[in-house]
């Protein structure tokens, strides 16, 4: 009997130790769980990351423009899957901007074409002009950041635009420039080829009041800006494309290297290099592709 009641005993402290374990397991057990639910809702996050936003492009025409200037281009670069058509701002010659098309964010390459109800006015009035829309842009659709063509004049006013803004971060930050053709340095154009305008390894031999504000105000260009000017000579021997002379058109270099953040020029040659044929010639397409969205067009 006295063994029986050893036994009874030896098991009861048997199963209060086994229970006692128990209890200081448990907690631990459950507090164990807590992690692994975090864990499974952080990796559903990254299954499924957010869109990157798209950065998108301004076209702006030149004088006496329309929107057939840049109307070419943008079509077939939507048509190669390049771009998306976005939307078109035309500025009244009072300055106010209305807009057509519809703006998505993640959309691939936006389009955005500026277009001047008065074609024909100062590059004063369009810089003002460009400022409305960039100003409509930053607050009404909340963008940041923008790349801008330009071309013949259009490359003109947006220099004089970038000049007068500066890094003002009440506008977009403009990164990326391409100019088409644009007459930095005045219009004139030699039968033979040579201009008192003709360039120099320090700069042009003469400067048009144009070229010498640009340079008088060249310190306001933002040091990230990159630019792509395209110049166009018909080989006909005025070293031109009929209307701007490269000299004219290059003279961009002295204007932007040495403060924006890279500088690259680029001369196309023969009937397609035509004043307004640029923005229709194929091979400028690929260029200004390349610059701006990195994409490179095989022949």
């Amino acid at each position: 009997m006295k063994k029986v009641i050893i036994a009874i005993i030896v098991l009861a402290i048997i199963v209060a130790g086994f229970w006692i374990i128990f209890l200081q397991f448990e907690p631990t057990k459950k507090a164990a769980k807590e992690p692994t639910i975090t864990a499974n809702k952080t990796t559903k996050k990254t299954e499924n990351p957010v869109s990157e936003i798209a950065i998108p492009t301004l076209f702006v025409h030149g004088y006496s423009g329309t929107a057939n200037s840049f109307g070419g281009m943008i079509n077939r670069l939507a048509d190669e899957g390049d771009v998306t058509k976005s939307l078109v701002m035309t500025v009244a010659s009072d300055g106010t901007v209305s807009t057509e098309g519809t703006y998505d964010k993640f959309s691939n390459n936006p389009t955005i074409q500026v277009i001047f109800e008065d074609n024909k006015s100062s590059t004063e009035n369009q810089t003002q002009w460009i400022q409305n829309v960039m100003k409509e842009l930053k607050n009404n659709y909340h963008i940041e950041k923008v790349y801008a063509v330009g071309h013949s004049m259009g490359g003109v006013s947006l220099t004089s635009y970038i000049e007068k803004v500066g890094s003002d971060k009440a506008y977009p930050v403009l990164e990326k420039l391409v100019l088409i053709g644009s007459p930095l340095n005045g219009l004139v154009i030699g039968d033979d080829g040579v201009t008192a305008y003709d360039l120099t390894d320090k700069g042009p031999k003469q400067s048009s009041d144009r070229y010498s504000e640009f340079m008088k105000n060249k310190q306001n260009i933002p040091t990230h800006l990159r630019v792509l000017n395209i110049a166009g000579d018909t080989l006909n021997g005025t070293k031109s494309d009929g209307s701007v002379s490269v000299a004219s058109a290059l003279s961009g270099k002295f204007i932007f290297e040495g403060q924006a953040e890279s500088y690259k020029e680029k001369i196309f040659t023969g009937k397609n290099a035509a004043h307004s044929k640029l923005h229709e010639n194929t091979d400028v397409d690929a260029e200004v592709a390349n610059f701006l969205w990195g994409i490179e067009k095989v022949d």
